[in-house]
């Protein structure tokens, strides 16, 4: 299994401050990105079949083997 990376890692010269406001960030792109994948699944679930069958999308949510 792979290292768990913190943000303080990634961020190591930022302030305990400007990583809060980072991981907020991060978890409201994730929330929009999420919300737009599902109503293309929804709403027009052919993108989301052609992207996988173009695998497009697939090496990029599909975990490592």
């Amino acid at each position: 299994m792979p290292k768990r990376v913190t943000l303080k890692e990634l961020f190591p010269n930022e302030s305990d401050e400007q990583i809060e406001r980072i991981g907020e960030f991060l978890h409201t792109y994730c929330a929009i990105v999420w919300r737009i994948f599902e109503r293309l699944e929804r709403e027009h679930p052919e993108v989301i079949d052609e992207l996988m069958r173009a695998r497009t999308m697939k090496g990029k949510v599909d975990p490592p083997k």
